[in-house]
């Protein structure tokens, strides 16, 4: 049987209007409305990697609590998706759906400053929305391993997506702070959209993939896709 795995793309801004607090997803610097079952489902996926049965176990849990209109599920996520405000990957093994989801997906550094952060772990223990074992765990500096550093250092110079990313690597392409620099690097004999399939095989591919997930799963990166 195939698996699916869907994640988050962009961040979000909470704007008042009116009087009353409306979430907006802001993808490549732009803002996309987005309603409230919608942003239950994107905000839930937020730094997660979840199936389809485990995003609808965590919808229906938060759902309940909402008044009125309940739009279906798989109405919301095919919006979603459709929009590119989530990613999905599908394969018959965990790390092609994986690959499949994350190779057109690009990789964005996300910077959250120490105050916010002890802000944010103090108010979800305050809020009983985690255990002060667990907000201990969230400010304790997390050790990166090489790749994830060598990540990093890429995508710190330019959004590159997953694809591109492995075959840095697989090219030991250190120098990426132009675009002349990544075609001459990346493309020289590839087109964007042939990369994914060609990485797909790449010895370095595992390693990028978890080096890349794990940055995702530890809010030190957002995901990014153009449309």
């Amino acid at each position: 049987t195939m698996m699916t795995f869907y994640a988050a793309i962009g961040t979000y801004r909470i704007r008042t209007e009116n009087g009353h607090k409306v979430p907006y997803i802001q993808k490549l610097g732009k803002l996309y409305p987005i309603s409230i079952p919608e942003f239950v489902i994107w905000s839930t996926l937020l730094w997660e990697v979840m199936t389809y049965d485990e995003l609808k176990k965590h919808y229906d849990e938060q759902i309940r609590e909402l008044k009125g209109n309940r739009p279906s599920f798989d109405e919301l996520l095919s919006m979603l998706a459709k929009r590119k405000l989530i990613v999905k990957g599908m394969g018959y093994t965990g790390v092609d759906a994986l690959y499949n989801m994350l190779s057109d997906a690009f990789v964005i550094p996300f910077r959250i400053s120490g105050g916010r952060k002890l802000w944010s772990a103090l108010k979800l223990w305050h809020n009983g929305k985690i255990s002060a074992h667990q907000a201990c765990k969230i400010l304790k500096t997390r050790v990166s391993t090489k790749m994830e550093d060598r990540v990093m250092r890429l995508v710190e110079q330019t959004p590159l997506s997953t694809a591109e990313i492995i075959r840095c690597v697989e090219r030991g392409i250190e120098d990426v702070s132009t675009a002349d620099k990544v075609i001459a690097g990346v493309y020289p004999d590839s087109a964007q959209d042939t990369i994914a399939n060609e990485e797909f095989m790449s010895e370095h591919s595992n390693d990028v993939l978890e080096a890349i997930s794990n940055l995702y799963l530890n809010h030190e990166v957002v995901l990014e896709v153009f449309g």
